[in-house]
């Protein structure tokens, strides 16, 4: 049940994704139902993680298809909290999508595993750090899909081809206020892992070059979240500055997890 669901979820986001768009073609809201379907196809992927959890006995983010199944459902559920909050819906095409594709490319993996029986016993820590560290993870894409969204409606103003208020999508206010939104939710959710890092670096005595190298990137990805939110509250008209942060930090994340965290996802659990 819990592996058909993490299979299907992909479906309802692709919907949810070509609705939105098709809505801002026509310079429109998106439908109602298509954000239902949104927020419906997060809750289904939470049941399945869940249930994947309870099934296996370990982490639902224990293997590699796994982890990218759950950075699907933190970006997505990222997403339909800032929309809930903010009111702005313009430019959700591009996360639904980017669920859709990260849910998606786990579903081999998680085709394979299906089948899977856990043999080691979890680590608590280890299981909170991963976890804390996928979800900043999603919290940092978030902020650099908003941060590449703010640089094109700035670059296009100051060439005086968007107006200051259009309906083609959200104003440099909205997406101020979203990106702001998305780097505190940045820091509030990597300060425990790198925390937690730590803990197991000492607990454990290891301090291998992956787990340096992990340990590092969190610490620049914890800081230039610092500095983007703190550009965004104190000086929002430095704007650009501020985005150029979170897509620097959204790349050292996707380079985090791509390369370091399958090696160190196979430890913990």
């Amino acid at each position: 049940m819990a592996i058909a669901l993490l299979l299907l979820v992909v479906v309802p986001y692709a919907v949810a994704a070509t609705a939105y768009f098709e809505a801002r073609r026509r310079h429109e809201p998106p439908p109602i139902w298509a954000r239902r379907v949104g927020a419906a196809a997060v809750l289904c992927h939470l049941a399945g993680l869940v249930l994947l959890g309870r099934e296996t006995g370990q982490s639902p983010f224990r293997t590699e298809s796994q982890a990218l199944s759950f950075l699907a459902f933190a970006l997505a559920g990222v997403y339909a909290v800032l929309e809930a909050t903010s009111r702005i819906a313009a430019h959700g095409g591009g996360f639904w999508a980017l669920a859709a594709l990260l849910a998606g490319l786990a579903v081999p993996g998680l085709a394979t595993e299906a089948c899977a029986v856990a043999v080691t016993a979890p680590d608590r820590l280890m299981t909170y750090h991963v976890g804390f560290a996928l979800l900043g993870t999603a919290a940092l894409l978030a902020g650099g899909l908003l941060g590449i969204g703010y640089l094109g409606a700035y670059r296009r103003m100051k060439r005086n081809m968007l107006a200051a208020s259009t309906e083609e999508g959200p104003s440099l206010v909205g997406l101020a206020r979203l990106s702001r939104d998305a780097s505190l939710a940045s820091l509030v959710l990597l300060g425990p892992s790198l925390v937690l890092g730590l803990k197991i670096t000492l607990r454990d005595d290891v301090l291998g070059r992956w787990v340096v190298v992990e340990l590092a990137l969190s610490a620049i990805q914890f800081g230039l979240a610092l500095a983007a939110f703190f550009v965004w509250w104190r000086s929002p008209r430095r704007g650009a500055l501020a985005s150029r942060l979170n897509v620097i930090a959204t790349l050292i994340a996707v380079i985090g997890f791509a390369l370091v965290h399958p090696l160190l996802g196979k430890v913990g659990g």
